[in-house]
């Protein structure tokens, strides 16, 4: 059973609209896509006055894949070469969570907490959603 649900969780994944979501008492107003790009490509650390705790999930995982792809237009060598310039002025990249759960668990403990996940995953904790794919 566990081998036919990650056969298939690729594909569920694909037809579950991305967003960036964030805790629900969050002060962050919906966002562009053209800050989500900046947020997670070193080019802005703030929105609104606030540093944004990004979160981002593992290297392998379809919606790590999917985002890079269809939302940051980047490949993986780019993002990570401009993460390590970016470190050496004092920012930290987006931390990895393992999983969709803690990505949620996080955004709904900490107000200025960002992450994308699936809409579906979003609902269920509840979370504020300020971005979403059409």
């Amino acid at each position: 059973m566990r081998l036919v649900w990650l056969v298939l969780l690729p594909f569920w994944l694909a037809a579950q609209p991305l967003v960036i979501a964030a805790n629900p008492q969050t002060p962050f107003k919906p966002l562009t896509l053209q800050q989500i790009r900046a947020l997670y490509t070193a080019k802005r650390f703030t929105l609104q006055g606030r540093r944004a705790l990004l979160l981002q999930l593992p290297l392998d995982h379809p919606l790590r894949k999917r985002f890079e792809k269809r939302i940051l237009g980047r490949p993986r060598p780019y993002l990570a070469k401009v993460w390590i310039r970016a470190h050496f002025h004092g920012h930290h990249p987006p931390k990895v969570v393992q999983s969709l759960e803690a990505a949620a668990a996080i955004v709904a403990k900490v107000p200025y907490a960002l992450a994308y996940m699936d809409r579906k995953s979003a609902m269920k904790h509840h979370l504020k959603i300020l971005w979403s794919e059409p």
